[in-house]
């Protein structure tokens, strides 16, 4: 750390401390912005699934209704424009149904139970339209015509056959005729005659075949005239004969002809089957179906005991037969219909309990995840609050470590410049070498400037101490003071000798130190910095001073006659 440290300058640190300190700050209000914007994305988020899962929900249940009341429309009306009107609204619905599985995984699942229901609804309700496509969309289409047209030709062959009102007429006729033939009243002749009118009109408005009426018109004729001539003679001579005449012959011929197109209430029978079948397709109740299917075998029962001809049985017969086959698979097609329908029910009936369902569960979900986001907001509030608190305690200690970084060095190199200034240092300021900071290299500065004043001092006293010695060798009288000189300068010599090899290491510091700038400078392809160039400075000069030291040092030795200098001098040139 201290080497880092000393890389830096001191507006570098500064700089760094304050770029910390702004780094946990924007970290802080990054924090707060970040909180913020996940607080506020997740209510959009929320709002925005609610509101959409609603909207939805209420698109699907209107499309839904508008699809059952197409249908209704159709059960009811049997109009093919009906059965698009649903499937578009079956389509669009479908189309809400997939919107609405893109909202998220609970509305996904929703989605699917709801198309599974759609799927079931749309081919049930297909199934129901073909069901009455097949049955006939109205009266004269499908099953339902086929058997209309059939029923309806049995209806009109059935009047052929229904002569009971001709029979009974004739049979009033016949009747007078005896009470005249036995009374001899003319007033049975005439309730004769008007029997005859009256049944002359039942013929003729009668639904009798053309023939038919032709015949028995012809007949009827017959009868009229000859017992009008029977009746005047009767009257006359008072001969009845019996009552047996050629009238008799052609009433009898008119029974016959009656006779072969007579079925007992065969017409009110079918209107009977008729009215069943319409009784069915009004209220669809199934005993109905079970009455149609008895009136039929009566009516066939009273075609086959009826003396009609055995085409006209085959005929009516056959008639009959398809009436009922086409009846009873209309039947069956109206059960499928029913079942189709019941169907279609469940799984409509099933689609909006499913869908206020889903609203319900984004009700829920809203109100848990708004408690949730609730709870998250408050922590990360108190969690921007710890921030805040450790990024201030932080802001703090940076502080404190840059300002003692700073102040501490200081405050050495102001000790060691009073010592200087007052007496001799002893201490050295804390320094890294190659360090960048201006405290480092105010201290290396000052670091040199004491080793200089240390080196000088000591070099000057070393000196001091050879001239004196020498002096006092120079004088000495007596063999003591002799030895006491030689002794006294050879401890000068090696105090000298002590401080030229100090000299010597510290030239050969500066060297290397040249060196490996010089190094680094061909290691960069000869681009030089600003540092390595003070660097190089700095020991050029350092290195100068210690030569000057040497210079001074020859300056003795080099002189003729070897008296060294004054020690002002000396003290001079240090």
């Amino acid at each position: 750390m201290i080497k880092f440290s000393s890389k830096l300058r001191i507006g570098e640190r500064l700089g760094l401390g304050f770029g910390l300190v702004g780094v946990l700050f924007i970290g802080v209000v990054w924090h707060y912005h970040h909180t913020l914007r996940s607080v506020l994305d997740d209510y959009r988020q929320l709002h925005a699934v609610f509101e959409v899962r609603k909207s939805l929900a209420l698109e699907i249940e209107i499309e839904m209704a508008a699809a059952r009341e197409a249908e209704k429309d159709f059960l009811i009306e049997h109009q093919e424009r009906f059965v698009g009107k649903v499937e578009q609204h079956l389509q669009a619905l479908l189309e809400k149904v997939k919107a609405l599985a893109t909202v998220d995984q609970q509305s996904r699942q929703t989605a699917e139970e709801l198309q599974a229901l759609i799927a079931t609804y749309q081919a049930s309700f297909h199934a129901v339209a073909d069901a009455w496509r097949s049955m006939g969309l109205d009266e004269n289409s499908g099953i339902q015509g086929s058997f209309r047209n059939r029923i309806h030709r049995l209806h009109e062959l059935s009047a052929n056959y229904n002569v009971d009102r001709l029979y009974t007429s004739l049979l009033q006729i016949r009747r007078n005729e005896k009470d005249f033939a036995l009374r001899k009243d003319p007033r049975y002749r005439e309730r004769v005659r008007q029997l005859v009118t009256e049944f002359r009109l039942l013929v003729e408005t009668s639904d009798l075949q053309e023939a038919v009426k032709q015949k028995l018109l012809a007949e009827l004729a017959v009868y009229a005239r000859t017992f009008a001539e029977y009746s005047d003679s009767a009257l006359k001579a008072g001969v009845v004969d019996g009552g047996k005449g050629p009238f008799r012959d052609a009433a009898q011929r008119m029974e016959a002809i009656l006779d072969a197109y007579q079925v007992s209430n065969l017409e009110t029978n079918v209107l009977q089957l008729r009215r069943r079948e319409k009784d069915y397709l009004l209220r669809g109740d199934d005993s109905y179906p079970q009455m149609v299917v008895e009136i039929a075998r009566s009516i066939r029962a009273q075609i086959a005991e009826s003396n009609i001809a055995a085409a006209d049985k085959e005929l009516l017969s056959g008639l009959l037969r398809d009436y009922q086959r086409s009846f009873l698979v209309l039947v069956s097609r109206r059960a499928i219909i029913a079942e189709r329908t019941r169907e279609m029910d469940a799984a409509a009936n099933h689609v909006v309990p499913l869908i206020r369902q889903n609203v319900d569960q984004a009700n829920q979900m809203m109100s848990a995840r708004t408690g949730e986001i609730t709870e998250s907001s408050q922590a990360s509030v108190r969690l921007s609050l710890i921030v805040m608190a450790c990024a201030i305690a932080l802001a703090i200690v940076f502080a404190v470590l840059i300002t003692a970084r700073i102040v501490r060095p200081v405050r050495q190199m102001a000790g060691l410049l009073d010592d200087l200034a007052y007496g001799t240092p002893t201490g050295r300021v804390p320094t890294v070498p190659g360090g960048r900071d201006e405290i480092n290299a105010m201290g290396e500065s000052l670091n040199a400037l004491i080793d200089h004043r240390a080196n000088f001092l000591g070099w000057w006293k070393a000196s001091m101490n050879e001239v004196m010695a020498l002096r006092d060798l120079d004088s000495a009288r007596t063999e003591a003071a002799r030895d006491e000189a030689n002794r006294d300068l050879h401890v000068a010599e090696i105090a000298k000798l002590q401080q030229l090899n100090a000299i010597r290491g510290r030239l050969l510091q500066h060297s290397q130190l040249i060196v490996d700038v010089s190094r680094r400078a061909i290691a960069s392809s000869g681009r030089l910095s600003a540092d390595d160039a003070k660097t190089i400075e700095h020991s050029t000069r350092s290195m100068a001073m210690l030569y000057e030291a040497l210079a001074a040092e020859q300056a003795p030795v080099t002189e003729s006659g070897g008296t060294p200098e004054p020690a002002e001098q000396q003290t001079a040139a240090v």
